[in-house]
């Protein structure tokens, strides 16, 4: 199974804690978590289940690639990390 994270600055606004939930895609892996914590949903994805633009999502340190489908492999023992992308200049 693998171990989803999210960010304290997430979690101000929905109560989440780290979870272990099972899926073979990022996409499988979310649903499973947003099942336990369905509140985080609505700040993490599009209503079609793309992945907002101001958003981020890490598996084993890796950014993601497929924002859209998010069908990004997630090993067994993989670490998924939610988290808001920073911008700037």
């Amino acid at each position: 199974m693998a171990t989803v994270h999210v960010t304290p600055n997430l979690q101000r606004h929905i109560s989440t804690e780290t979870a272990s939930v099972s899926g073979q895609t990022v996409a499988e892996v979310l649903a499973g978590y947003f099942h336990q914590f369905p509140g985080l949903r609505g700040y993490v994805l599009e209503d079609a289940g793309s992945l907002r633009k101001h958003m981020a999502v890490f598996v084993n340190g890796l950014a993601i690639r497929d924002r859209l489908k998010l069908s990004d492999p997630v090993p067994e023992d993989g670490e998924v990390y939610i988290m808001q992308a920073l911008s700037g200049g």
